[in-house]
């Protein structure tokens, strides 16, 4: 890690305690994906071209997925073998499986599940697993979370605004205004929180077409809350994802969950619930919660091992299925700076890396997009 990133090294100006500075790349977004693109980039560029802006720190939890896993359907995961073709992956066959009347019941069987929300049905595809750290490595450098905090830019974003580039030393086609009032100018934008995001964080949306408004509000998602559970023995044999209803009575969506075998004989539970962010509070998360491990209690026995460790983590926005990419095909040229990144983001060159990219089913989601997309955002700047 270089010693060279100095935030006093560009260029500032002290205007009634508002501090101006510029670079030519910045990075926006807590998440794998941002991260990585943050990583790849400065060793590409150098330290002095490009900087990150992300309110918290970053610990292993938030850069390895949460949750079930997100690779699946035939088609992402036929496009991602294509496209990291190194990296190992394990299809399982057998279908997801819902559990009603006391019994668990295969997707696709005569029983009907409760109904599915949000982005449920996703869940009851075909998953392949594959190893996170082989497909990014930097995820086992030495000292990384160390290094990430003393290159975090420890703010949030509160307004965007674009701009004419006036200097041709520093062309600034962005103006990004963080929570402590300080400005950070920029050449190039990477927005890794997704089209919806970047819209309510723009700050005079007059200035925005109706195309590509549009475009940003189909992208909308419901938050996601993933509870991941240790337990301190076996749970179940199952390696199927599942489907836990939160009841049968009312139409409130699942708990969909994985249950993975960990070392010393324990196993650990990885469970998401999609919920509306707008109704949504410290109440309600904790009820779901409390109704998750009773319904464990009630399916798996009373008897079900102590769980050791456990990890809550809400996200204000999870992966949309279907993303419009022609839609922003059309307003790229408007847009030539701003590089939308991680899962909600436009793929921009498809056929330049898929050849056979207009087959059946040909929508890429979830992980398997925003592999994609990170891949096609490197291979620009070559």
């Amino acid at each position: 890690m270089s010693s060279g990133f100095n935030l006093l090294k560009l260029k500032k100006v002290e205007d009634a305690n508002i501090k101006t500075s510029y670079i030519r790349h910045l990075v926006v977004g807590e998440d794998l994906f941002s991260v990585a693109l943050f990583w790849e980039l400065r060793k590409k560029l150098g330290d002095e071209q490009v900087k990150w802006v992300c309110p918290k720190p970053i610990t292993e939890k938030d850069l390895v997925p949460l949750g079930p896993n997100t690779l699946r359907g035939e088609a992402n995961i036929e496009k991602f073998k294509r496209i990291f073709p190194d990296v190992e992956t394990e299809e399982f066959e057998a279908p997801a499986e819902f559990f009603k009347e006391l019994k668990w019941r295969p997707f696709g069987g005569r029983a009907k599940s409760e109904k599915l929300l949000w982005n449920e049905e996703f869940f009851t595809q075909k998953r392949a697993d594959f190893d996170v750290y082989a497909l990014f490595p930097f995820l086992k450098e030495e000292g990384l979370y160390e290094a990430l905090e003393r290159c975090r830019m420890d703010f949030g974003v509160k307004n965007i605004s674009r701009q004419q580039p006036d200097d041709l030393a520093e062309p600034a086609n962005f103006s990004i205004e963080l929570s402590n009032n300080d400005i950070v100018k920029c050449e190039h934008l990477y927005w890794g929180g997704g089209p919806r995001s970047f819209l309510d964080s723009y700050a005079n949306k007059n200035e925005l077409t109706d195309e590509f408004i549009t475009f940003c509000e189909e992208a909308t998602s419901p938050a996601a809350l993933y509870i991941q559970m240790d337990f301190n023995g076996q749970v179940t044999d199952k390696d199927q994802t599942l489907f836990i209803p939160l009841s049968y009575t009312h139409e409130w969506g699942h708990f969909v969950g994985e249950f993975k075998n960990l070392e010393g004989g324990k196993q650990r539970g990885e469970f998401v619930s999609f919920m509306d962010i707008e109704h949504t509070n410290e109440q309600e998360i904790s009820k779901k919660i409390r109704l998750l491990k009773k319904n464990l209690e009630k399916i798996f026995g009373e008897k079900i091992p102590q769980i050791s460790d456990e990890f809550i983590k809400l996200s204000s926005s999870s992966p949309c299925l279907k993303i419009d990419d022609n839609l922003f095909k059309d307003l790229k040229n408007e847009w030539q700076s701003l590089a939308l990144a991680s899962f909600n983001a436009p793929m921009e060159n498809c056929s330049e890396l898929l050849d056979n990219c207009e087959d059946s089913k040909k929508d890429i989601s979830f992980f398997a997009r925003a592999a994609y997309r990170h891949q096609e955002i490197l291979q620009s700047l070559s």
